[in-house]
């Protein structure tokens, strides 16, 4: 249960985000407030790991850093960019579950990549966030 309410939680401030950077971009460039939010959360973030987990990340492996770092650099400056320039573009509401379709491309490189199998409810649930996205781009 208390992971379905944190899931719920970060459903409400990724949704509350996109309302926030439409606000914000309206003012500035999305690679001015990419720029801004990565400051921030670089600051929280680095501030939290160091005291709450130093020693875990010292413990690190050189191959899970490797992937860590891949990930930030995919995730937080380049898929914060896209994710700003298409709120500016889209508005929040189209946008926000266009980028919610993450889930989808999980699925594929989770099979492909990750070694991971395809089962009735991963694939239901892939066709499910297909049809929704096939939705909201075809609306006009």
């Amino acid at each position: 249960m208390l992971g379905a309410a944190l899931a719920l939680s970060a459903a409400l401030g990724f949704g509350a985000s996109a309302v926030f950077v439409r606000m914000g971009i309206q003012y500035v460039r999305p690679t001015t407030g990419t720029f801004i939010s990565l400051l921030v959360g670089i600051a929280i973030t680095l501030t939290l790991a160091l005291v709450f987990h130093f020693d875990d990340i010292l413990a690190l492996s050189g191959i899970a850093f490797a992937w860590f770092l891949l990930t930030g650099t995919l995730n937080f400056p380049l898929g914060r960019l896209l994710n700003f320039t298409s709120v500016g573009k889209l508005g929040a509401a189209r946008s926000a579950p266009i980028v919610g379709a993450s889930p989808l491309f999980a699925a594929i490189l989770g099979v492909t990549v990750g070694g991971e199998s395809m089962n009735l409810f991963i694939f239901t649930g892939t066709l499910a966030i297909i049809g929704g996205i096939a939705l909201i781009v075809g609306q006009r």
